[in-house]
């Protein structure tokens, strides 16, 4: 079969960024092995798998970004990273919120849970990918049901003179744009905000990504055998 230009151009960009990424690309076959097995979930294998193939193609764009490289009307490089970085944070959140409902199916069908989302690597991980993927996916503040009262908020970029808003949680047409930027190594950031206890930090999408593939350490020091 011979491939369009566009499908041409697709397989290369992946085989440069595997080959740029070889170490990343193996840990991330790894993970979807000994996590898939860890939670007897074998469709979780090529799921991982291709959000890992996406995290190296994403590390490549974090790689060549140039802060000081002048804007250009052609240039959407950083467009695409972002809708990239975006699509991957909506796709490993689906992902690990599956394995977490596994473990509590488990507790509450009275059979041993993994114990990986008990770790608190795990729940560090989880949060910010939940905290993150209300916004991104719904334009909602994530556990904005937790808010006692309409929230206060001025948006990105308005100066103090305009009037701040409010965020009502039970109100229909509500909404919420969470702040983006970009990191010194230049990977997509997001203001996280936590409508439980108002708390919000910075979350960067490559932290996200070395914190996920670590998990191999916590599998490693729990005793399951390694994957070949």
């Amino acid at each position: 079969m011979t491939l369009s230009p566009v499908s041409q151009l697709l397989n290369q960009l992946f085989n440069i960024a595997r080959a740029k990424y070889r170490a990343e690309h193996q840990a991330w076959v790894d993970l979807s092995i000994r996590l898939s097995g860890q939670f007897n979930l074998v469709t979780a294998l090529p799921n991982i798998q291709r959000e890992g193939d996406l995290d190296i193609l994403l590390r490549c764009l974090e790689d060549e970004f140039d802060p000081n490289k002048e804007a250009s009307g052609m240039d959407f490089s950083l467009h695409y990273q972002m809708m990239f970085s975006e699509t991957w944070i909506i796709g490993f959140y689906e992902i690990i919120r599956t394995f977490q409902q596994r473990d509590l199916e488990a507790a509450a069908a009275g059979r041993s849970p993994s114990g990986v989302c008990e770790s608190d690597e795990f729940k560090s991980v989880f949060t910010d990918f939940e905290l993150l993927r209300m916004p991104i996916a719904k334009s909602e503040i994530a556990k904005d049901k937790k808010l006692k009262q309409p929230l206060p908020m001025r948006r990105v970029g308005d100066d103090k003179t305009k009037p701040i808003e409010s965020y009502d949680p039970k109100d229909p047409g509500r909404f919420h744009i969470m702040a983006t930027g970009v990191s010194a190594r230049g990977s997509a950031t997001w203001l996280a905000l936590d409508g439980r206890d108002l708390q919000q930090y910075w979350v960067e999408r490559r932290d996200l990504s070395d914190r996920l593939l670590a998990l191999v350490n916590l599998l490693n020091a729990s005793g399951e055998p390694e994957a070949k």
